[in-house]
């Protein structure tokens, strides 16, 4: 009786543990979409554009490069483009979601042209949509480049010759440049500028319903501003927020939204603190070399060894540092964490774990695989077979995440005499937690843990279960992603 009533106050806890890993990725997504709003609301009211390209690296370009006979490089704050033979070439510009150029149809460009240019915008409403080209209608004067386009203007054509209408909700945006041979444009900065007629926007607007298609009519009413105030429906997960976002973008760009029942702060200018992630990871870097060096006696160093691992890869993921690119704030304090966590290993001798284990210690991480391919079957799609180096790249990822939780975090638990149920449950609690805030994710993880930090308990084999994890995970991005799973993203980039 005692040891089933153990079992049940564990599996409770599991429920609880997994309800609760559900309502933080819906609050820190309902954050993130009350900061969004915010922001884009301090924007419209201040007269400034939605969206803009601060043209500074090649990166920041779609694709990183010109379609066509030119170069594209860093100068000065700027990029420069020069072109190569005096033919016609193209530059993307990244969109995420759609734009609103029926509202915001003044494209301003800013930079210094080297003689004069020829400037066409090329347009389509969808990546897989033809697209219209329109071209100014005299070149571009030499000199600095104060330019403002008005889209509605402009005599758009198809690839074939026959005219298109004025955009009005597009996925695609290009500038076509025909400039001389060996002649260079440098831009800083593109934006799309409102039409000075645009209203204010009023709150509340509409409380859109969690079933896409109803949503879809919703947002199809012709009655809605130019820029709605969209409130998400109560209890949605972190997943369904984000889908409706994506739905409400794709249909209304402009539009400001919110979790139900958040009203919007006061707002104001966004003020980006480029320093803080130094100042931060500064400082994180200087307590493991502070705690490596100076305190190698000091009491209840295992728990602070244990935060100091897990501090910085939680601020990175958990504290949504991590976006599309890495920055180097948070690649030092990545690998901080990793080369502290290796030295303290080091010096924790003899090790009570093994690498390879024996044949049989390979069979009990794997009996998770066959639950992933029903989880693929049931909710899946299509499966996409991920190329090899992609694989080993992945396994690579799993066996330094593994050795993280189960090496350094498991092992220091059950050094503090930690019970051995309870160090599988908090292991598995931070392992879910390193991917904070993708829900499902998080849930999944914890469960695969508790099973993986079991094994190990075992065994104390770590390839056995470093290879699991990567099989499983493979398998569930090549068959779930798009379905049960948004992504495998977490941190930042779980909302692009």
């Amino acid at each position: 009786m005692r040891r089933w009533l153990a079992g049940t106050a564990f599996a409770l806890l599991v429920v609880l543990l997994l309800l609760g890993l559900r309502t933080l990725a819906e609050r820190i997504v309902a954050l993130h979409l009350h900061e969004v709003a915010n922001r884009r609301l301090a924007l419209i009211e201040h007269g400034q554009p939605l969206w803009r390209w601060p043209l500074r690296e090649p990166h920041d370009l779609v694709a990183g490069r010109a379609f066509g006979a030119a170069d594209v490089e860093s100068s000065g704050g700027a990029l420069r483009i020069t072109s190569r033979d005096g033919s016609p070439f193209e530059i993307g510009l990244p969109v995420h979601g759609m734009l609103d150029v029926e509202h915001w149809p003044r494209l301003s460009l800013h930079g210094v042209a080297d003689a004069p240019f020829k400037l066409g915008i090329v347009w389509q409403p969808r990546l897989d949509q033809p697209g219209c080209l329109g071209w100014q209608d005299a070149p571009v004067a030499a000199g600095p480049l104060q330019l403002a386009v008005d889209l509605r203007h402009l005599h758009w054509q198809t690839a074939g010759g026959s005219d298109c209408s004025a955009p009005k909700r597009i996925d695609v945006l290009r500038l076509r440049l025909l400039l001389p041979a060996h002649v260079s444009l440098r831009l800083d900065e593109l934006a799309l500028h409102p039409d000075a007629s645009l209203p204010a926007p009023a709150l509340p607007t509409l409380l859109l319903s969690p079933d896409p298609l109803t949503a879809a009519r919703q947002l199809a009413d012709p009655m809605l501003p130019a820029v709605p105030w969209i409130a998400l429906p109560a209890g949605a997960s972190a997943e369904t927020q984000l889908m409706l976002r994506e739905l409400t973008w794709r249909q209304r760009p402009g539009a400001l939204i919110l979790p139900h029942g958040d009203a919007p702060a006061t707002m104001r200018e966004s003020n980006d603190h480029g320093w803080l992630p130094w100042i931060g990871a500064g400082g994180y870097l200087l307590g493991l070399l502070m705690l490596a060096s100076w305190w190698p006696r000091l009491p209840g160093r295992l728990w602070l060894e244990l935060l100091a691992c897990l501090a910085g890869p939680l601020w990175l993921i958990a504290g949504l540092q991590l976006g599309l690119r890495l920055t180097v704030p948070s690649v030092l304090v990545f690998v901080g964490a990793v080369l502290f966590a290796a030295q303290t290993e080091r010096r924790r001798r003899p090790a009570n774990w093994c690498w390879w284990g024996n044949p049989r210690t390979w069979l009990l991480p794997f009996a998770l695989l066959p639950l992933a391919l029903l989880l693929v079957i049931r909710f899946g799609g299509q499966l996409a077979v991920p190329a090899l180096s992609h694989a080993l790249m992945y396994l690579s990822w799993a066996l330094l995440q593994q050795w993280l939780m189960l090496v350094v975090v498991m092992r220091r638990l059950e050094s503090k005499q930690v019970h051995g149920t309870f160090a599988v449950l908090l292991t598995a609690l931070v392992f879910a937690l390193m991917h904070t805030p993708n829900g499902a994710l998080m849930q999944l993880c914890l469960l695969a843990e508790l099973w993986w930090a079991w094994c190990f308990q075992r065994s104390r084999a770590l390839l056995p279960v470093a290879a699991a994890h990567a099989a499983c995970a493979l398998l569930v991005e090549a068959g779930l992603e798009g379905g049960l799973l948004r992504s495998l993203e977490v941190s930042a980039r779980f909302f692009l």
